[in-house]
């Protein structure tokens, strides 16, 4: 029997986070890490100290339930709350990691997680044979953060410690600490703020190329950093008087630039606890959207300088609940930022020991993470003097290959900053190379075939693929030739020399051809989310009752767009069935306000 100790009102993280995964479960969780134990351990020493845990951080062994019509925090028993299954896990010495990773893949992710009933930390023990295991452990974020990974792990490493030494463990329990909240003037200039940058933001250029419909979060292999350019960054930010993290965020900035985003709104994680509440394990993580400015030849004071004002916002406005913040503007704001780009980078709290007496322990706290909070999350981990980078992104906006790029391409950049150099190293892209195919249906410009356009898997975009001697390249918003995958007004080449714009927007794409999305000026347009106009009508024109279909600004008191769907005789779809179609591929921010269906034979239907 499930023994509920007392009950508080959840705060509006929890609830954000709550309502994200019962409305889609395939897209809400959090994360895992993991401790291999190389030695003789007891199992039920192991589960006794996962219990140890979860009785002295109550946010750990608490569940979310509707009471009242109102959102509980509901805290359980350690007992009650620790979930400790077992699987045997047979691998090689030395290649735990590997195989631990494979299979929380196959068994964490994508996996539904009650609130209602589960607390929010799992305990998965994985036996390896030889005096070899491994303890998952899987958080979700509803109630765990990054921060809190190196608290439970530092705690579980002492009461395991003491239970195999005999010692008795009676951790004190620790009640849910009162998060620190901005005051009210400060919330409300953040407010003002995010108004403000939603109504000017335009769609931040990052490499493209992923799969429509498929929006689940994957991770990209981790790469290291160069180390001279580390520590040569490392000495600057010494002579510059600020952190290293402030170094790798202005080579952030400059990567942005050169893909043509002279203004780019970024999302930067932030620990929101103090003295009070920064040893209790829970949710005190916060998401904080910063714009900031800068130019392709940026020198390497002017890109701290964009840097050091983006944190300085920062720490003005890490106290304000993201949720807060979005509930406090119209529209779907929400829908911007999850677009974008979020940097983490979170460090080990000074001292941790996770020593275990008699046990050689390998922790694994650079892993995947599975929830989709951000649509692509850059992770920065540091153990100096290594430094590494994993991207997180959403299958729906790019590929393996693409997310390979952005970090190259950071890398490039932490280089080039590390150098002085005003000058990008990454190299512009262009489509030059013809293949023998002869279907397809002609692409001409300037009278002459200029090459092929195959749409071989639709709904994503169609592929134009050059004729010979012709060469395509993107530009960004001041003319400069774009880097691989990265989207602009495409210009093309001809044999005789002539080089003039096409008038449609596109980018290089990783095959050699390029990949065309739609309008140059009429691919993006803003209601009170954004909406990738060339993507709802490619999708729309998949469905076989369709013959055409066209996404309107309609200009009224507010703007609404509307899609409108010509159709091919009687039996057409009802609205409700073709937004199922559409939601198939898109996600539901991405949809236009209404859908009127129009047909000859038919009267018009709106929803």
């Amino acid at each position: 029997m499930t023994t509920i100790l007392h009950d508080r009102p959840a705060d509006a993280g929890q609830y954000a986070l709550w309502a994200e995964a019962e409305i889609d479960p395939s897209i809400s969780g959090g994360g895992y890490f993991v401790a291999t134990f190389h030695g003789a351990v007891d199992e039920d020493d192991l589960k006794a100290a996962a219990r140890a845990v979860l009785h002295r951080h109550e946010p750990l062994r608490s569940v979310l339930r509707l009471v009242d019509g109102q959102l509980r925090q509901c805290v359980l028993s350690a007992r009650d709350a620790c979930s400790f299954p077992r699987a045997e896990l047979a691998c090689e010495q030395g290649t735990e990691k590997a195989a631990v990773r494979a299979w929380t893949a196959q068994h964490l992710q994508r996996r539904h997680w009650d609130l209602s009933t589960e607390a929010p930390i799992r305990f998965h023990l994985l036996t390896h044979g030889d005096d070899r295991c491994s303890v998952v452990f899987a958080a979700h974020h509803a109630g765990f953060d990054g921060r809190s990974k190196f608290l439970v792990a530092r705690d579980f490493s002492a009461y395991l410690g003491d239970l195999r030494a005999g010692r008795p463990v009676q951790p004190s329990p620790l009640a849910a600490p009162t998060t620190p909240v901005a005051p009210g003037d400060v919330a409300e200039e953040a407010r003002a703020f995010w108004r403000r940058t939603v109504e000017t933001a335009t769609p931040m250029a990052l490499p493209e190329g992923g799969r429509l419909g498929d929006r689940t979060i994957t991770s990209s292999p981790t790469i290291e950093l160069d180390p001279s350019a580390v520590a040569t960054l490392r000495e600057t930010a010494r002579t510059l008087k600020v952190s290293t993290f402030t170094m790798l965020l202005a080579a952030s900035i400059r990567q942005l630039a050169v893909y043509g985003n002279n203004t780019a709104l970024l999302a930067l994680a932030s620990d929101v606890s103090d003295e009070h509440t920064g040893h209790v394990a829970g949710l005190q993580i916060n998401v904080v959207p910063v714009a900031v400015e800068t130019t392709r030849q940026a020198s390497i004071e002017q890109s701290v300088a964009a840097a050091r004002q983006a944190l300085s916002h920062l720490a003005r406005f890490r106290r304000v609940p993201f949720v807060d913040l979005v509930a406090g503007v119209p529209g779907r704001p929400l829908a911007r930022l999850g677009t974008e780009l979020g940097l983490s980078f979170p460090r080990p709290p000074a001292g941790l020991d996770l020593e275990i007496p008699g046990l050689r322990t390998d922790w694994d706290f650079f892993t995947p993470n599975t929830s989709a909070t951000l649509a692509r999350t850059l992770q920065i981990r540091a153990n100096w003097p290594d430094c590494r980078v994993r991207l997180d992104y959403r299958q729906d906006l790019m590929g393996a290959q693409e997310a390979e790029q952005l970090l190259t391409d950071f890398r490039t950049a932490v280089s080039d900053l590390a150098a002085n150099r005003t000058t990008s190293s990454v190299t512009p892209a262009v489509a030059d190379r013809p293949d023998t195919a002869t279907d397809g249906i002609p692409y001409t410009r300037g009278g002459v075939r200029a090459g092929t356009l195959r749409d071989e898997d639709p709904p994503n975009p169609p592929r134009l693929v050059p004729a010979q001697g012709v060469a395509f390249t993107a530009h960004g918003p001041s003319g400069q030739p774009l880097p691989r995958s990265i989207a602009g007004a495409l210009r093309v080449r001809l044999p005789d020399g002539r080089e003039e714009p096409t008038g449609d927007c596109g980018y290089v794409a990783a095959d050699g051809g390029v990949r065309l999305l739609g309008p140059e000026h009429g691919r993006w347009i803003c209601t009170r989310s954004l909406i990738d106009t060339s993507a709802v009508t490619r999708i729309a024109r998949t469905h076989p009752w369709v013959r055409e279909a066209e996404v309107r600004l309609e200009k009224a008191r507010t703007q609404t767009a509307v899609l409108v769907v010509t159709g091919r005789g009687p039996n057409a779809p009802t609205v409700r069935e073709f937004r199922a179609y559409l939601r198939k591929w898109l996600h539901g921010s991405d949809l236009p306000g209404r859908i009127q269906i129009r047909d000859s034979e038919m009267d018009s239907k709106e929803g």
